[in-house]
Order: C-alpha cells, then sequence, then structure tokens
C-alpha cells in the first residue's frame, strides 16, 4: 500500500495494556468543533480523539490545515511478551469522496479529450491537460498524507516505546 493514502502499522511493546492504555489516554483530548482562539483554547495534548474499550480513535492536532490529515483507528491487543498495537491510518472519509468524484469528473474528461484527439488525429496540449491535472491531485494527496503519516509514526513509536515495526504489514 505504499502508491495509497493507507498506512497498516503494528507494533510491539514491553508494556502491558493497562500501561498503553495509561499513557495513550494522557497523549489524547476529546474532539472539538473548533480549535482556535475565539471558541476554545489552544490544544494541550498533541492528539484528539476517544478511547473505546481497547481500541481507539485519534487524529494529530494541528495549527494549520490539511484535508489530507490521516484519521488513525488502532486495537490494543496484549499477548505473552507485551502488547501489540495494530494501527490503520486512512484520510477523512469526505476527502476520499471529493478525491473519487474529482476524479471520475477528471478522468469522463480526459477520456472525451482523448477521444477527440484521436478521431481528428490531432494532439495538442490540451488533451494531456486531464493527465497533469491527475497527477497533480495524486502528488499533492500523497505528499499531504505521507508528511502527517510519518510525523504520526514517530510519535507512537515513542509513546508506545516500540521495540520492532513492521510498516509494509497489512493488518487491518
Amino acid at each position: 500500500m505504499k502508491f495509497l493514502p493507507i498506512e497498516n502499522l503494528s507494533y510491539q511493546t514491553n508494556l502491558s495494556v493497562d500501561e498503553v492504555m495509561s499513557r495513550l489516554s494522557k497523549y489524547i483530548e476529546p474532539k472539538k468543533a473548533f480549535r482556535f482562539g475565539l471558541f476554545g483554547k489552544a490544544a494541550t495534548k498533541p492528539y484528539e480523539g476517544q478511547i473505546i474499550g481497547h481500541s481507539f480513535e485519534i487524529n494529530r492536532i494541528i495549527n494549520y490545515r490539511n484535508s489530507f490529515l490521516p484519521q488513525i483507528t488502532g486495537v490494543i491487543e496484549g499477548n505473552t511478551t507485551g502488547t501489540t498495537i495494530k494501527v490503520k491510518m486512512r484520510m477523512h472519509i469526505f476527502v476520499i469522496a471529493f478525491i473519487c468524484f474529482w476524479l471520475f469528473g477528471v478522468g469522463i474528461a480526459g477520456f472525451a479529450f482523448l477521444y477527440q484527439g484521436i478521431s481528428d488525429s490531432s494532439y495538442s496540449l490540451f488533451t494531456f491537460i486531464p493527465l497533469g491535472m491527475l497527477l497533480f491531485l495524486y502528488a499533492l494527496t500523497m505528499f499531504g498524507f505521507k508528511l502527517e503519516s510519518s510525523r504520526s509514526k514517530k510519535d507512537l513509536q515513542n509513546l508506545f516505546e516500540v521495540r520492532s515495526t513492521n510498516p509494509d504489514n497489512d493488518l487491518l
């Protein structure tokens, strides 16, 4: 999944499940509708979200706008050697829906331009504009997502005192 804005991770730690839950709860605060000076005070913790049983749903609190900010979900499981934390990072569902809608529209336009070029046997710069738009959206999406997901991965590794990671493992 290296070419998609999705990350599936598995963290192993020597900490107990209760210790992991305790650390995580100290690291997140409840979600707020507004996070700027006029409507509420600034964030006191680096993440916002909730813990439900042995699972969590969080995202980083940032002071700027990034529509591609990963939504982080995870499951905490105890085992004989410590604790396993399975984490999935993906974009917000509305951002995914908008991108799909946008890709559909640009894809239809791209096929129309390509059909026009083939039927007239003349290709111009305009024929390839939709392809450029698709490549630009892909680069923008991946850069925005990977920038934030790498920061979150470092934070989670430090928080859980990770002894091994397996970022290529599709767990969830």
